[in-house]
């Protein structure tokens, strides 16, 4: 019904041309009235003008809005009350059109803003260009990168960093490159990485630049860091138990200031106390070997594999944690029947079972009847188990696997690096090593070598 009007308007324009046109020859051929047909003649003419300004204005009307499509202007427009008129229907899905491209339109433009946003927001520098070296997009990192405020083609760079225009040119896609760039005198390191995409019959280049130099400062400064803690923990863990006994040792063999008379002291004291000498010295020695080796930065020392029975380990590790324990009235227990032949490197081992002990001693704080038992068995593969559990306070579920994560911790005074530590030990003798622990209940860890 929208376009009702245009046809009537348009047969009605044709059937008054028509009338014109026959009046015209019925009055100058039958009537012989030559001024009258010549009045109705200049009646058919206007009206057939009417008639083609009436075309023409539709066609203008349907021209503008394919205009707007085109060159996606909101200014233009069409006489609305023209098209009411005449194209009711027509004009109503005009204006639902243009109304969805000026949607659209506004939408573009709100996220082409969003991703500009997002590109000056991100630390890593992105600039893009066609095939003959024009910039199209380049963020704010990119040009604190290259110490530029505008670029608007490679070869621009040239004039900052000679060369430097036709080398990011060149890129190979998917492949990192690393190069050194002056700033401000300085030399810095950018890496930078390279891909293409197709528009339309263009293709577009991506290039992603990274200051690493900063970064590689901050992880070599990190890296020593980590460094320091790792030896100061094994330092702290093996010292510990070394001072006890040894104040362990003066306690037994002095009284005050002065020395015990020989006479006075029975042989049991005396075992003891060289009992006690002979473990301090070993493991100040193993400890002393371990930062040598250490110290060459190339991870974890060497194995030094020899046969040890593992009760040997056990009272060792028992003697070691005398004193502290019996301080903290934390019951040890070891299995002493362990008749096992163990092929490890047993100052390793030894470490492994110190950092193990000292973390059961820190879950039984305020726990009453502490309990940390030690033992021993053959699985069914024949490889020997050995297993260290307490009644202590257990860990949570969600944190259980991630205790052996370097640097992650329960603790608020942990270093996180104990674990760490005890499963490359274990790893490194071709063993595993895993945590089971119940929350208020206990922890069990056992080592299979």
């Amino acid at each position: 019904m929208g376009s009702n009007r245009f046809y009537l308007s348009l047969v009605l324009h044709c059937l008054l041309i028509f009338a014109a046109a026959f009046l015209f020859f019925f009055f100058l051929t039958t009537r012989q009235q030559p001024s009258t047909a010549a009045g109705i003649a200049v009646l058919g003419v206007l009206i057939m003008f009417k008639l083609i300004y009436y075309l023409n204005r539709t066609n203008r009307m349907l021209s503008n809005f394919l205009v707007y499509i085109q060159e996606k202007d909101p200014s233009l427009s069409y006489t609305v009350k023209y098209a009411d008129k005449n194209f009711r229907g027509l004009n109503e899905n005009l204006e639902k059109l243009i109304q969805e491209f000026k949607e659209n339109r506004v939408d573009l433009e709100v996220q082409t803003h969003y991703l500009e946003a997002i590109l000056d927001n991100i630390s890593t520098g992105i600039i893009t260009f066609d095939d003959a070296g024009k910039i199209r997009t380049i963020n704010r990192a990119a040009a604190t990168c290259l110490g530029i405020v505008t670029l608007e083609h490679l070869k621009d760079l040239d004039k900052h960093q000679p060369g430097f225009g036709n080398r990011i040119m060149t890129l190979i896609p998917d492949e990192q490159t690393v190069e050194n760039v002056r700033l401000g005198g300085k030399i810095t390191q950018l890496s930078m990485n390279c891909s293409r995409i197709k528009l339309k019959k263009e293709t577009i280049h991506i290039v992603a630049l990274n200051d690493i130099g900063n970064q590689m400062e901050e992880q070599e400064i990190r890296s020593w860091k980590k460094l320091i803690r790792v030896i100061n923990h094994e330092i702290m863990n093996s010292m510990t138990p070394i001072i006890t006994l040894s104040l362990a040792i003066r306690r037994k063999l002095t009284k005050g200031k002065f020395i015990k008379p020989v006479e006075t002291l029975s042989k049991e004291i005396l075992e003891d106390a060289v009992r006690s000498a002979s473990i301090i010295g070993e493991r100040s020695k193993g400890l002393v070997n371990f930062i040598e080796r250490y110290k060459k930065l190339t991870g974890l020392p060497p194995l030094q594999i020899d046969t040890f029975p593992v009760s040997d380990l056990m009272a060792r590790i028992e003697q070691l944690f005398k004193e502290e324990l019996a301080k903290r009235e934390i019951r040890l227990i070891c299995q002493r029947d362990c008749s096992f032949q163990l092929k490890a490197d047993q100052p390793m081992l030894e470490q492994v079972l110190i950092n193990l002990v000292k973390n059961s001693v820190e879950a039984l704080r305020d726990v009453k009847n502490p309990v940390i038992e030690i033992s021993c068995n053959i699985d069914p593969d024949q490889h020997i188990c050995l297993a260290i559990r307490d009644n202590g306070k257990g860990i949570p579920s969600d944190k259980l696997e991630q205790v052996f994560v370097p640097f992650f911790t329960t603790r608020e005074d942990g270093s996180g690096i104990g674990l760490s530590l005890c499963k490359q030990i274990i790893q490194l003798h071709k063993g595993r090593i895993h945590m089971e622990s119940i929350p208020e209940t206990g922890t069990e860890v056992f080592i299979t070598l």
